[in-house]
C-alpha cells in the first residue's frame, strides 16, 4: 500500500491510539481528531518522534463543531482512509431528554454524515473501519440504545458494502470486551482482551478487505449462541 492519510476519530481511545502507532509503523501520516488538545498533542508528538512521520491534531467537539471535520474531509488533497472510533457509551439506567439526545446525536447522526462525506470525496481508493460492538446484536437492558445506535450504523454499512465499487474498502470490527477504562472494573466482564492486539486485528481485518469480523473472535460463537435463544430464556438473563 502507498503512503496515505489516516483520518483517526476518537483518537484519544486506546483502541485507537494504538491503531495509531501501527498506521504510523507501516509508513503513513495521520490526523488525529478529538475533543482534548492535551492528550492528542501527546499521542502526536509520540508517533512523530517514534516513526519520523507527518502526525497532525484536530481539535473539534464532533456534536458542535462538526462542519470542521466534513470541510477537511471535502477539501483535503490527500489519499485519505478513516478509522472511526468516537461513541457515547451512556447506559439505559442514565438516560434522559439530554443524555438520549447526544448518544444519537454523536453515534449516528455525526457519523453518518461523516461516512457520507468522506465516501463522496474524490480519491484512488477509500478505507473505512467502524468500531462496533456486539452490543449492537441483541438488544439488552442495560445498554440497548447504545446498542442501537451502533446496529444503526452498521446496517447502514452494509448497504454501503453491497454497493461499494472495487477500490471501497469497508470493515465492521465487532468488539466484545476490550481492556478500557470503560471495561475496567465492571461486573460481568470475564475477558477484557488487549487493546493493542484488538488494533492490530483491526488492522489486519481490513487488509484482508473483511467486510465484518468479530473481536475477540470467541464472541462470534457466544452472539451466535444469544441471539438465537428464545425471549423468554434471553429474558432470565436480562440482569446479566
Amino acid at each position: 500500500m502507498t503512503q496515505r492519510t489516516w483520518v483517526i476519530l476518537g483518537a484519544t481511545s486506546i483502541i485507537a491510539e494504538k491503531f495509531a502507532h501501527i498506521v504510523a509503523h507501516e509508513g503513513h501520516q495521520l490526523l488525529l481528531v478529538g475533543r482534548q488538545q492535551t492528550p492528542l498533542q501527546i499521542i502526536a508528538n509520540d508517533i512523530k518522534l517514534r516513526y519520523k512521520t507527518s502526525c497532525d491534531v484536530l481539535i473539534v467537539d464532533l456534536l458542535e463543531q462538526l462542519d470542521e471535520l466534513l470541510t477537511v474531509l471535502k477539501t483535503n488533497d490527500r489519499e485519505l482512509d478513516l478509522f472511526i472510533a468516537h461513541s457515547d457509551f451512556t447506559n439505559n439506567d442514565h438516560l434522559n431528554y439530554e443524555t438520549i439526545t447526544h448518544l444519537i446525536k454523536l453515534n449516528i447522526l455525526s457519523t453518518s454524515l461523516i461516512i457520507h462525506t468522506y465516501l463522496s470525496r474524490q480519491q484512488k481508493e477509500y478505507n473505512l473501519l467502524f468500531l462496533s460492538s456486539v452490543a449492537a446484536c441483541r438488544g439488552r437492558s442495560k445498554n440497548s440504545l447504545y446498542g442501537a445506535s451502533k446496529a444503526s450504523i452498521e446496517i447502514y454499512l452494509q448497504g454501503l458494502q453491497q454497493s461499494a465499487s472495487d477500490n471501497q474498502h469497508i470493515t465492521i470490527a465487532r468488539l466484545g470486551f476490550i481492556d478500557t477504562k470503560q471495561t475496567y472494573g465492571v461486573p460481568g466482564v470475564f475477558y477484557a482482551a488487549p487493546a493493542d492486539a484488538c488494533a492490530k486485528a483491526c488492522w489486519n481485518g481490513l487488509m484482508r478487505r473483511k467486510k465484518m469480523f468479530y473481536y475477540p473472535y470467541f464472541w462470534r460463537m457466544i452472539m451466535a449462541i444469544i441471539t438465537r435463544l428464545p425471549f423468554f430464556l434471553y429474558k432470565k438473563m436480562g440482569k446479566v
